[in-house]
């Protein structure tokens, strides 16, 4: 069943509705902030980023909670009135329950990225509007958020839009992969690039192993490119260390080349040793339990 069938059939939404989303009250909007205090901190840049590379355009960026509620957003202050007026603000709501068809909504069913483009929408409320959104998810493989860039006025033509959807894809896979190193701070971190000089500045693989060396998260980069980290493993299966253990580079804060044991590629990585954590900041994330790997 397609989203419009869902939309109509299912929940009995007005096509003709030109009524905007809900809106949280400041107390309700408070309590879902609280709840992703780790989630928010580590978005927050790659969203300000987003944003001034596509204000210029008249976009405005929104991050949601994985319930569809617009938790953080960026837009220019002298366009506030006009993205509200479009129901583009923080605490809207954009569940396909209560929207319909529209970017974070399908994304939250689909959980892949998408462009809804204009007549796209469900509600006559936001036909007008384009948006680009993308997923992020946990450690874990559990979705928990959506990444959305949005305009109120824009090109009638689809291609228009595909650079801001690859931008809104690559910052959600930023925000994906800082909200991974803070959720795994309490164990050690491999950051891997098969070009050495990638390491530092842009590691392409991030995967999690405690003081076993039991590989406890792996990011999705890393997941594709290796199956088997889908399932519970030792750093030792995955990697021969062939200049020194793991665990030294690590201590010397230094590059170290790396063979994958599978196929004989070689990897360049760095390591971080476990970060103490505050009880707080641990409840905070949502880590992968080492007896479940990502998928």
């Amino acid at each position: 069943m397609s989203s419009w069938q869902r939309s109509l059939e299912r929940y009995a939404l007005d096509p003709a509705s030109s009524i905007g989303p809900r809106v949280l009250t400041a107390a309700e909007l408070r309590e879902v902030r609280d709840k992703e205090e780790a989630f928010l901190r580590a978005s927050g840049q790659c969203l300000t980023r987003l944003h001034d590379m596509i204000r210029v355009a008249d976009y405005c960026v929104m991050l949601t909670d994985a319930h569809g509620v617009t938790i953080d957003y960026r837009i220019d202050r002298e366009r506030r009135h006009d993205f509200r007026h479009a129901g583009l603000h923080i605490g809207s709501c954009w569940s396909e329950s209560e929207e319909g068809t529209c970017g974070v909504a399908s994304v939250l069913t689909d959980l892949a990225p998408i462009t809804v483009h204009k007549t796209d929408h469900f509600r006559a409320a936001f036909t007008t509007l384009t948006c680009s959104a993308a997923p992020i998810f946990a450690p874990g493989g559990e979705l928990i958020g959506v990444l959305d860039a949005s305009a109120v006025q824009s090109p009638d033509g689809r291609d228009s839009q595909r650079l801001v959807y690859q931008l809104v894809r690559q910052s959600a896979a930023l925000i994906e992969d800082g909200y991974f190193v803070h959720s795994t701070a309490q164990h050690w971190i491999l950051f891997g690039h098969p070009n050495r000089h990638y390491v530092e500045a842009q590691p392409e693989w991030l995967i999690a192993f405690d003081e076993c060396g039991n590989i406890v998260a792996s990011n999705r980069p890393a997941r594709d490119a290796l199956p088997a980290l889908r399932e519970p493993r030792h750093i030792d299966e995955i990697f021969d260390a062939t200049e020194m253990p793991l665990r030294d580079a690590a201590r010397l804060d230094t590059i170290i080349a790396l063979r994958l044991r599978a196929t004989g590629a070689p990897l360049y990585a760095r390591l971080r040793a476990p970060l103490r954590r505050t009880g707080r900041e641990t409840g905070t994330a949502r880590a992968a339990p080492a007896s479940r790997r990502p998928g």
